[in-house]
């Protein structure tokens, strides 16, 4: 993508004016100049809090922008940070691919933005693992309908250790809900029948308690997350906000103010499935499974991985966590190269451990299983495996054991 790292004479991201005036010398065949400077005069003081948590790289970084169009963070992300753009959208026709052509005659640019099309909430991103140094994913997660555990597993997964992921949403107790809720007005989006970009209506907004608590539980270490105010307001708003501020939130330890940002480190540990209970309801989660790896250690990334027959995550004086199984229980794991034995670590229960292959629409293969006896102390159960293992599918772990046992760990491996 053609661009450059440099400002024109008069632009700097420090001058609102500026930035205006570069975004709105962009021409494009169905644009409507009115709707545009609306767009532009309410979009770019969050635009800026973007900019402003974006780093600068020393040398030319890679960066992967969730959610591109309509292209105004894109246009200032590539001319003010030195990274190399990749686009991506959700089309509601099915398209794989999308273009847009964008030209400034006043500043001699002209930019052919290409976008692949996919469904970050079940999809795997077309990218390898650990090719971005930077994810941009502003003004998305509150579109998703169904799973932003799924999007966060796969941007932890293409970004490389120590890559940083930028979030911005608008924050659920706002003063401006809150004022509607007292007016008696719905505060939830209308319905967008026409669009043509999928799930752009706002399906469920955070807190930023529950930002950090999400982002964090997933497998990053969160730098940077607060809330602010973007616009100013007038006096009845601003006799309002005083008021939230100064004598509501010390009470209650939330936040008021319009808007929430993030800013999250990528580290070497392993992602993790954190599905939090003020998210998703339990009952239905015992029905969905997405496994992430090979290695399940109960308490620490057992989400995802375990659905039903398991009791609370528990623990001894010296830190170690585990779950019971009941008498029939379940765990799920995934690999993408060849498997050859399970190895689960157990106490104080009796029964087998089956494993199979599964996948949802085929006929499940038994891979092999194991009796085992276990006592007070932790011991180790091998399940030998075939070779009918497929790698890519889900790897099914049954544990048939009347009375329930204790299980500390589950973890395939490649050699026998």
């Amino acid at each position: 993508m053609p661009g450059s790292s440099a400002a024109p004479p008069g632009f700097s991201e420090h001058d609102p004016a500026g930035l205006a005036h570069y975004l709105l010398s962009f021409r494009w065949p169905w644009r409507d100049r009115d709707a545009e400077c609306q767009a532009v005069d309410d979009g770019l003081p969050l635009w800026r809090q973007i900019l402003a948590l974006v780093p600068q790289p020393a040398a030319r970084g890679r960066a992967l922008e969730i959610g591109s169009p309509p292209f105004h963070v894109t246009l200032l992300l590539q001319r003010l940070r030195n990274y190399d753009m990749t686009l991506t959208a959700y089309a509601t026709d099915g398209r794989t691919h999308m273009s847009h052509e964008l030209d400034s005659p006043e500043y001699g640019e002209h930019y052919t933005f290409r976008c692949t099309c996919f469904d970050i909430e079940r999809d795997p991103f077309p990218y390898p693992d650990g090719a971005f140094d930077l994810v941009i994913w502003c003004e998305v997660i509150e579109h998703l309908t169904e799973n932003p555990v799924h999007a966060l597993g796969e941007i932890h997964r293409v970004l490389r250790p120590g890559g940083q992921l930028v979030v911005s949403t608008p924050n659920v107790t706002r003063c401006g809900n809150i004022t509607g809720l007292l007016r008696g007005r719905n505060i939830y989006d209308p319905y967008h029948l026409g669009t043509p970009l999928g799930g752009s209506r706002h399906s469920r907004e955070y807190t930023l308690r529950e930002l950090r608590d999400l982002v964090a539980g997933c497998g990053f270490s969160v730098e940077r997350a607060e809330a602010r105010d973007l616009t100013p307001s007038g006096v009845a708003q601003r006799l309002f906000r005083t008021f939230m501020y100064r004598m509501v939130a010390p009470l209650t330890g939330a936040t008021y103010q319009a808007h929430l940002f993030l800013r999250a480190v990528r580290t070497t540990a392993q992602a993790r499935a954190h599905f939090p209970p003020w998210l998703f309801a339990p009952a239905h989660l015992m029905l969905h499974s997405a496994p992430l790896g090979t290695r399940v250690v109960m308490g620490e990334n057992d989400g995802g991985h375990t659905t039903f027959g398991w009791d609370a995550v528990r623990s001894d004086p010296s830190g170690v966590r585990w779950r019971r199984a009941a008498d029939m229980a379940d765990v799920y794991l995934l690999s993408a190269g060849p498997l050859r034995r399970v190895t689960v670590t157990l106490a104080r229960g009796r029964g087998e451990v089956q494993v199979w292959d599964d996948s949802p629409g085929e006929p499940a293969v038994l891979l092999g299983s194991t009796a085992f006896e276990a006592g007070d102390e932790w011991c180790d159960a091998d399940v030998r495996l075939s070779t009918d293992y497929e790698p890519g599918r889900r790897l099914h772990v049954r544990f048939d054991v009347p009375g329930g046992v204790d299980v500390r760990t589950v973890a395939a491996h490649q050699s026998i």
